[in-house]
């Protein structure tokens, strides 16, 4: 009997904290200003693999998780500012150069 109880405070817990989220609907959905909002930036983590020329069976066989990894970046992605570029200026923009 104890072990049914506790089982079912385990799922209405669960359900509770999965029932719990905010999400928005409707006319607030619609008038969200999402510039109030601010958001933390994400963090990216990546891994470099120094590249190895293999051919043959040694490349086929090489297994990718004993690879030693030679650099770990970290990486904060953030949201940019955009410019408020018109015409011939807009059309031309390149994003990678600022």
């Amino acid at each position: 009997m104890k072990k049914i109880l506790f089982f079912t405070a385990i799922l209405i817990g669960f359900n509770t904290v999965a029932q719990s989220k905010k999400i928005v609907l409707g006319s607030k959905a619609k008038n969200y200003k999402y510039w109030k909002h601010k958001k933390v930036s994400t963090v990216i983590k990546l891994n470099t693999l120094k590249h190895i020329d293999l051919k043959g069976s040694e490349a086929k066989n090489l297994k990718i998780w004993n690879r030693k990894k030679s650099e770990t970046k970290i990486v904060l992605a953030k949201k940019t500012k955009i410019r408020k570029l018109i015409g011939p200026k807009a059309k031309n923009h390149k994003p990678w150069q600022n």
